[in-house]
């Protein structure tokens, strides 16, 4: 049975990309686990082939919960990311200047439709710029969500 809407799955990250230092310091320091990290030369094994690697640089993120839904809406994400930074604005900046991390925030949405788009408030964007030194945003098309 076809279905009258489209769905969309949505999240957001927040990156931290260490370089050479362990990725335990963003935890220290910000008193948040992270859902996934690594450290610089950390063993890796790809999941499409046998080849083991190292990690080239430490990483240390955390998400939004994943959404799936009608609607696409971003803004519920970055008020996610906005209540839990809200009284942690000094130590991202000391994330950023002293330590000399990478601090990325990235929209990943996939969708059914065949073209999707999005708006973020002025709010939303300063919000975004204070904590990341950039920003990425990923759409994939799916021909059905796993839901």
């Amino acid at each position: 049975m076809k279905c009258d809407y489209f769905l969309d799955k949505v999240f957001c990250e927040f990156t931290v990309i260490t370089h050479d230092e362990d990725c335990h310091i963003v935890t220290k320091e910000t008193g948040i686990k992270p859902c996934r990290f690594f450290n610089k030369g950390d063993r890796f094994t790809s999941k499409y082939s046998p080849r083991i690697g190292r990690q080239p640089h430490g990483l240390w993120a955390i998400q939004s919960t994943p959404v799936i839904s009608e609607e696409l809406d971003i803004s519920r994400h970055i008020q996610y990311f906005q209540k839990l930074f809200e009284d942690k604005m000094d130590i991202i900046e000391k994330l950023k200047n002293q330590y000399h991390f990478e601090c990325v925030f990235s929209i990943d949405i996939e969708t059914e439709d065949a073209g999707v788009g999005f708006d973020l408030n002025e709010a939303e964007v300063t919000f975004i710029q204070a904590i990341s030194s950039r920003y990425s945003c990923h759409f994939m098309t799916k021909e059905k969500i796993d839901r």
